[in-house]
């Protein structure tokens, strides 16, 4: 079976995109992005000190030219930010141009990987519980909708990687 050339992974916080996407990158022989570090590199600032000074929708907006910059690209794994699904115009990136994946997570892990020590501060999961859990619910839909489902509970990044690629290559499983 031939491996696409873009490989995305899409989920809540914490779900594991970015540990998930370096394994199976560095299994594959793929070259790996995350569209956050992109970001963080063009602006020259962290993701919380971005959404403070300029807002969400310019992050967002941020984002979508992010994922654009990658369209062409061959034999890339995409770690995609949380939100990035959200964006009406980035679900026909993950579509059209990209193997999606979406890498399933609980809420209370999610909220648990995202808050442990050295994680990137993310700003969304300030918010009062109702608001964070409304919110996983709404994107979770979307991830459903765009990438084929990966759970991630109880497994660790590396099996999780291997489910993946057991997925594109099942004669190399």
């Amino acid at each position: 079976m031939k491996l696409p050339p873009l490989i995305a992974l899409v989920g809540f916080m914490g779900a594991g995109k970015t540990t998930v996407g370096k394994i199976l990158a560095d299994g594959l022989g793929y070259e790996f992005v995350d569209t956050d570090d992109l970001i963080v590199a063009a602006v020259g600032a962290p993701i919380a000190d971005i959404f403070r000074r300029e807002g969400e929708a310019s992050f967002r907006r941020r984002e979508t030219e992010a994922l654009r910059s990658l369209e062409g690209r061959s034999r890339t794994v995409i770690a995609a930010g949380g939100g990035a699904p959200v964006q009406e115009a980035n679900r026909d990136f993950f579509q059209r141009h990209a193997r999606t994946f979406h890498l399933r997570v609980s809420m209370e892990n999610a909220r648990n990987r995202a808050q442990a020590p050295g994680a990137p501060v993310r700003p969304l999961l300030s918010q009062e519980e109702a608001a964070v859990r409304q919110l996983y619910a709404y994107r979770r839909s979307i991830y459903e909708a765009i990438g084929q489902p990966v759970e991630t509970d109880g497994c660790s990044p590396q099996q999780v990687a291997a489910e993946i690629m057991g997925i594109l290559n099942p004669r190399e499983s």
